[in-house]
């Protein structure tokens, strides 16, 4: 993980002016699933702790909670909502009929890069998606993503025809659909059972993202890399709102900031993730394959539908889908492939207004 160096007021701000050692104290709970020998926990997740006490200049005390000892991977807006906790992974896939125009930001092909990507959500969140987390009692901690689902095999791909027949450990229903679309056949198998199952030749290949390849040492099996980028996953942290309403304007701030920082952090997981997955990939001899003009262009028309789907349910149920994915398709196109650099430039100087409530 690179070291995030003072030339960002995301990375590295002034603290909030000299605080009365009389001024009240706040404990922030923060717990998720994820080991915590996990680089997640151990690049985001502390980091960020670490951040909030420094910013509120020691009046927030951060506790974490990893390993799952608080709740379970489905259980992060129950354990905010009951006060278990105060801040948790709050994933819409977990709970997918309480969100609508969120799920939008996971569509394939959506983003080109993981910063576009968080900078993107970032806009489009106080005009279209704050209602939906606001509905479920809890607020935006930070923004979390995955990169795009690849496909890693055992058999021999050359095209997208070779994909016909293959059995496919899938990632959810939209996922699986497109690999129905291109001739194979999702299977259902749970994470910690992937390995196995892939090694004993059980599946013949698994949709992950770049950056859990190394997590479930697929690439130790592996011999094909065929880059489908089918959607991404949301990962966002949720705070209790309880916790933020309580807190004075100044600590308020603090969470704002924690916001940018936190969403910074998680970018940089899945980017360093990536590459270093890449590396591992190359040095076990895999073969990244190459889709050729038309292979990409049945990609686009296999996600096509895709997006016709998501705007017709949506707004079906009376949401402003059309308009949605409009603005989401012309933002990525304004941003195209991020770099980590401007992000924290466009953060930096056009921060973005409303992730959480006004003051």
């Amino acid at each position: 993980m690179k070291k995030l160096i003072a030339v960002s007021t995301i990375a590295l701000t002034a603290l909030l002016g000299t605080v009365s050692a009389s001024a009240e104290e706040f404990t922030l709970r923060v717990s998720q699933h994820h080991s915590s020998s996990s680089a997640l926990v151990n690049t985001v997740t502390k980091p960020y702790a670490e951040f909030i006490e420094k910013q509120s200049g020691g009046r927030i005390k951060v506790e974490t909670f990893p390993d799952g000892v608080l709740h379970g991977p489905r259980d992060g807006f129950k354990a905010i909502l009951t006060d278990i906790t105060d801040v948790a992974p709050a994933y819409p896939v977990y709970v997918p009929n309480s969100f609508h125009l969120t799920h939008g930001l996971y569509l394939p092909g959506a983003f080109s890069s993981i910063y576009t990507a968080i900078r993107v959500a970032q806009e489009l969140y106080p005009k279209y998606l704050k209602g939906e987390y606001q509905a479920m009692g809890v607020e935006l901690a930070f923004i979390g993503g995955s990169a795009p689902y690849d496909l890693l095999t055992t058999k021999k791909v050359e095209s997208l025809d070779d994909l016909k027949g293959m059995k496919i450990r899938g990632a959810g229903s939209l996922v699986n659909r497109m690999v129905e679309g291109f001739g194979a056949t999702p299977v259902t198998i749970q994470a910690p059972e992937m390995y196995t199952a892939f090694q004993q030749g059980v599946i013949d290949g698994v949709m992950v993202p770049a950056e859990s390849i190394l997590t479930f040492r697929v690439q130790e099996i592996a011999k094909y890399y065929v880059p489908l980028s089918l959607g991404r996953a949301g990962l966002p942290f949720a705070f209790s709102r309880k916790f933020y309403t309580g807190l004075p304007d100044d600590l308020k701030k603090v969470m704002v900031k924690g916001l940018n920082y936190g969403s910074l952090l998680y970018a940089d997981f899945v980017e360093e993730g990536t590459k270093a997955a890449m590396d591992s990939m190359r040095e076990n001899g895999a073969v990244f394959v190459k889709l050729s003009d038309a292979d990409r262009k049945k990609l686009r028309n296999e996600m096509q539908p895709v997006y016709n789907n998501f705007i017709k349910k949506q707004t079906d149920a009376g949401y402003p889908a059309k308009e949605f994915i409009a603005e989401m398709q012309s933002l990525s196109d304004k941003y195209g492939d991020m770099t980590r650099e401007e992000f924290i430039k466009l953060s930096d100087e056009h921060p973005v207004k409303g992730l959480l409530p006004s003051m």
